[in-house]
């Protein structure tokens, strides 16, 4: 390994070397704010700094002295070739054949030059080709957009002013380049940037280092074979992921890898973060042969674990039981971590009665938490920790022992759920109301049957509407709730129920003599015995609350 500071032209002028951008790398992403930052860092050379640094170029030596791969610096490196370029096609500047220009974009591996750095993406790299032979106004895409962004700030220079400029790009300008012919190594040091803190996407970084491995392989074929298959797997995770509990495309992939990598036969700590994502992944890949082994376990587990999961209501359940299939979307309606817990059931219990019982004991675990309002972390901890502690139990009698443990001794006590519920208002807008429809769906299948009606299709209804004092047809419901009262208590859990779309499509809202009818020929009970009720005031929903606040201490209980 060999690291040191480079100037621009000493970075980029190896003789007949070429600069290869890898398939695992995303495109060229750069816009018009990361432009005008080079820009203005550049100007400032020679006015306020005498040179100034861009960072940490990453090289992979990938044949002698001739192909190196940009690990990491894509969108640095292919940025200053294109101010280069439009620096050369400048008008003010008459020298196309300018040595300090040349030296970057222009590879010599023979007589006549050739491209110096080779994109991935088949367009971006076409456009790019077309403005290094000069066929610029056939370019299109973000490099475009780059090469017009620079000569349009080219324009308004004098010749001077665009010599100064050119030399200061080219030997004032500096990086520390870092050059290695191991694979292993090149993306530790990837890694350690990423633990300083700098914006390395750990899917991305994981993701080089299985297209390294693949290139070790003897046989093309499997080389290639392990690159795609790894490709599917990403490609399938962001495909099928969705909804509220993903929202990016990046965690799409990042957080099932990590909790899917806890479930490895090797020594793997109580969660993996962020930060730990590349070391844990390099560990698990030490352990197989060869990366096309791993690539087979890891998509056997992406299969089930899309089948475990949920946007929010949607779990596949594979072939799963109703009753299975709930307790799965209990569980993920309570932690974003649900199914580090339910892969490891799912993995160790084959008979699915005894699998149904030990996913309501984890859905017990959750809903506790989110029922009592605890944080975030609160929530996923307790996932974590039962899924290492069912990993490692020596039997089912262990596993059932385990959640029942965790269920009693660390979830919130019912006081604290009902103390949660009386002051808070549950979640009616926004992206995780189907918490709140879940919670529901809980106290009603608590009463009857399970709902064969898809979840999706239910309404989460406000007995007293929400907005009483802006339209005039509440008029008869302002005579008996006091407003300023009722502010605080609308959206309690005692002031909600459940309909059938048709039941709320039919609904008077006017009085609550009205609703009451309505509610008393409804098919859930817990929209039918609202209309027990002589009248709706605050009161009334105080009382409802507490009542239903402790059913659910009840239902979600060990």
């Amino acid at each position: 390994m060999e690291a040191r500071f480079r100037t621009v032209r000493e970075l980029f002028n190896k003789p007949g070397a070429k600069f290869t951008v890898p398939g695992y790398q995303r495109g060229f992403e750069w816009g018009k704010k990361e432009f005008e930052d080079l820009w203005l860092d550049i100007n400032r050379i020679g006015r306020r700094v005498d040179r100034h640094y861009l960072g940490n170029i990453i090289l992979l030596e990938k044949e002698r002295g001739e192909t190196f791969e940009i690990v990491d610096g894509q969108q640095r490196m292919v940025t200053l070739s294109l101010l280069l370029m439009a620096i050369r096609d400048s008008m003010v500047v008459g020298e196309r054949d300018d040595k300090r220009v040349t030296q970057v974009i222009n590879s010599y591996p023979k007589a006549d030059p050739e491209q110096r750095i080779i994109l991935h993406d088949e367009e971006a790299d076409e456009s790019f080709r077309k403005i290094w032979r000069g066929a610029v106004d056939e370019a299109t895409g973000p490099v475009s957009v780059a090469y017009n962004y620079y000569l349009d700030q080219l324009q308004d220079l004098s010749d001077a002013e665009i010599d100064n400029l050119t030399q200061n790009i080219v030997t004032r300008l500096e990086v520390v380049e870092t050059q290695c012919s191991d694979v292993s190594l090149a993306y530790t040091i990837f890694q350690s940037q990423n633990e300083r803190g700098k914006e390395v996407s750990p899917h991305i970084l994981v993701k080089s280092r299985v297209y390294g491995a693949a290139e070790e392989l003897e046989s093309k074929e499997d080389r290639v074979q392990a690159k795609r298959r790894w490709d599917h797997i990403y490609d399938l995770l962001q495909e099928e992921l969705g909804g509220t509990r993903w929202r990016n495309d990046e965690m799409k992939v990042r957080r099932p890898m990590s909790q899917i990598l806890l479930s490895a036969d090797t020594d793997m700590p109580f969660r993996i973060d962020k930060s730990d994502l590349y070391r844990n992944f390099e560990e698990v890949l030490a352990s197989y042969d060869n990366i096309l082994e791993l690539v087979e376990w890891f998509q056997d587990e992406v299969d089930q674990y899309l089948e475990l999961t949920s946007g929010q209501y949607d779990v596949s359940g594979g072939g799963y039981s109703n009753g299975t299939v709930r307790n799965l979307q209990y569980m993920n309606a309570s932690s974003t971590q649900a199914e580090v817990l339910s892969q490891s059931l799912c993995r160790r219990v084959d008979d699915e009665d005894m699998l149904k019982e030990y996913l309501r004991l984890a859905s017990v675990i959750g809903m506790r938490h989110e029922l009592a309002g605890s944080s975030a972390k609160e929530k996923d901890d307790p996932m974590f920790k039962s899924a290492k502690r069912v990993r490692e139990a020596e039997n089912n009698k262990a596993i059932r022992r385990v959640l029942r443990e965790m269920a009693v001794e660390e979830t919130p006590d019912d006081g604290e759920i009902v103390q949660n519920l009386k002051s808070n208002p549950m979640n009616y807008h926004g992206a995780w109301q189907f918490r709140t429809l879940l919670t529901l769906v809980g106290l009603e299948e608590n009463r009857q049957e399970a709902l064969r009606v898809e979840l999706g299709k239910l309404h989460i209804e406000h007995i007293a509407p929400r907005r009483l004092s802006e339209d005039s047809k509440y008029s008869r419901w302002r005579r008996v709730i006091d407003e300023d009262e009722f502010d605080g208590v609308k959206n309690l859990l005692g002031n909600l129920t459940l309909l059938l779309p048709e039941e709320h499509g039919s609904l008077k809202e006017e009085n609550f003599n009205s609703k009451r009818a309505a509610y008393g020929n409804s098919d859930l009970e817990i929209a039918e015995e609202v209309s027990d009720y002589e009248e709706w005031n605050v009161e009334n929903i105080r009382q409802r609350t507490e009542r239903l606040a402790q059913e659910a201490a009840d239902v979600w209980s060990a």
